[in-house]
C-alpha cells in the first residue's frame, strides 16, 4: 500500500486576514495545516511509500518559516522510515539560471527521495519512474519494469482532465494523451487541482488534486489524497469551508439589493469561512451606486474572508461618470432625469420650481 498526494502550494498568500496565532497570512496557514494533516495520516498509516507529485511549494523562494515547517514533517517521515518520493512541480522549478530549487534542502534526509530531474528508483517491490515538471514528459516515459509494481509519477496535464482554478496558471506544455502513457500499474499525477480518475481498461491514472481550495473555482471540490492498495481510496483532509451564493438583482433597487444581501448573510453561518456573494442579472448603474456595500461587509465581519462580486449586465445608457465635476442644481436635475430615462419638459419644469423655492428659502 502506498499514498499519492500533490499540490500543497505551501507559502501561497490569499486575501488579507492574518492568522491570530502565527501572525502569518491566514490562507497560507490553512494550506500548511492541510499538509500537516496529510503527513499525520502518512505516519499513522505506515505505507510502503509516500509519493508527492509536485508543487509542494507555491514558488521557488518560500519563506524560511515554510521551509522549516516542511523540514520538520520530512524528519518525522524519515524517523518513521517512510520512503518518500517528491518530484518538482512547475511552481518550484526555477526558470532562471542561478536560482536553486527549494527542494534541494531536503535531498540528504534519509528516506526522502527528492527528484529534480527524471530518474528511476527501486523501493522494495516498487519500481518508480519519476518525472518532474517538464514540457515534454514523453521523452522520459520508459517502459514499465517487469516483475515489479511499476509506477509512473508526473506533474503534467493529461488530455481530458477536468481543471479547477489552474486557469490562473500558464500551461506552456501540450496536454499529454492518455494513449501516450505506457501500461504502468499506477500513474500518479499532480498539476491539476481537481481529484479525478482518468483510468482506462488497461491503465490506472489518477490526479490526487490539491490539498486546499485555491479560489472559488474549487468551492465544491473534495480535497485530499489517495491511499492505493488493491483499489485507490480517496481520503479527505480538513479544509476551510468556502461558500458562494448568487443573488438575482433583476428589477431590484439598490436598497432592496442591500436588504436581500443582509438577509442571505444572516441566514448563513459565515463564521471563519471564506464567503462570496455574486450579484447576477441586469442592474441599472443608478441602483448599483446606491447599494450599501459597507453595511453588507459589516454583516459578514465574522468570515475569514468576504467578497461581493458584481457579475450583472450593465445598462450602457446609464453610465454614471466618475470624474468629479460640479454641476448646478438645474444641470444635476436634467442629468438625473435623462439618466433614469424620465426626462420631459413638464417634469423638468416642476423640478426646477422646487429647486428655485429651496434656493429662495
Amino acid at each position: 500500500m502506498f499514498i499519492h498526494a500533490a499540490d500543497a502550494h505551501l507559502g501561497i498568500s490569499r486575501y488579507s486576514k492574518a492568522d491570530p496565532v502565527s501572525g502569518l497570512n491566514l490562507r497560507s496557514m490553512d494550506f500548511l495545516h492541510s499538509f500537516n494533516e496529510l503527513c499525520d495520516k502518512v505516519v499513522e498509516m505506515e505505507p510502503d511509500m509516500f509519493l508527492f507529485c509536485g508543487d509542494l511549494f507555491d514558488r521557488v523562494n518560500p519563506t524560511n518559516y515554510m521551509r522549516r515547517a516542511v523540514q520538520e514533517q520530512f524528519m518525522r517521515l524519515s524517523r518513521a522510515k517512510v520512503d518518500t518520493v517528491v518530484i518538482s512541480g512547475n511552481h518550484e522549478t526555477p526558470r532562471s539560471k542561478g536560482v536553486s530549487n527549494p527542494l534541494v534542502l531536503y535531498k540528504d534526509i534519509e528516506h526522502i527521495h527528492v527528484v529534480l530531474y527524471p530518474r528511476q528508483l527501486q523501493i522494495g517491490d516498487y519500481w518508480i519512474n519519476a518525472i518532474p515538471y517538464t514540457a515534454h514528459p514523453q521523452k522520459h516515459m520508459a517502459a514499465p519494469k517487469a516483475n515489479c509494481i511499476s509506477i509512473l509519477m508526473m506533474h503534467t496535464t493529461i488530455e481530458g482532465a477536468k481543471v479547477g482554478s489552474e486557469r490562473y496558471m500558464c500551461f506552456e506544455e501540450a496536454a499529454l494523451k492518455r494513449s501516450e502513457i505506457p501500461g504502468y500499474d499506477y500513474t500518479a499525477l499532480g498539476h491539476i487541482h481537481k481529484a479525478q480518475d482518468l483510468s482506462s481498461k488497461d491503465r490506472r491514472i489518477f490526479y490526487s488534486g490539491s490539498l486546499e481550495r485555491y479560489d472559488f473555482n474549487e468551492v465544491n471540490e473534495r480535497k485530499g489524497f489517495y491511499v492505493v492498495g488493491s483499489e485507490p481510496e480517496f481520503i479527505e483532509v480538513s479544509t476551510r469551508e468556502m461558500m458562494s451564493k448568487p443573488l438575482d438583482v433583476e428589477g431590484l433597487t439598490g436598497y432592496e439589493i442591500t436588504e436581500n444581501c443582509l438577509s442571505i448573510l444572516e441566514n448563513m453561518d459565515v463564521s471563519e469561512k471564506v464567503v462570496r456573494l455574486e450579484l447576477v442579472g441586469n442592474m441599472k448603474d443608478l441602483e448599483r451606486n446606491s447599494i450599501n456595500y459597507a453595511q453588507i461587509r459589516e454583516c459578514a465581519i465574522g468570515a475569514s474572508h468576504f467578497t461581493i462580486v458584481d457579475r450583472t449586465i450593465a445598462n450602457q445608457n446609464l453610465r454614471i461618470r466618475e470624474d468629479k465635476v460640479i454641476f448646478s442644481p438645474y444641470a444635476e436635475l436634467e442629468r438625473y432625469l435623462k439618466m433614469t430615462e424620465n426626462f420631459s419638459e413638464a417634469l423638468y419644469e416642476r423640478g426646477s420650481k422646487v429647486i428655485e423655492g429651496r434656493i429662495e428659502r
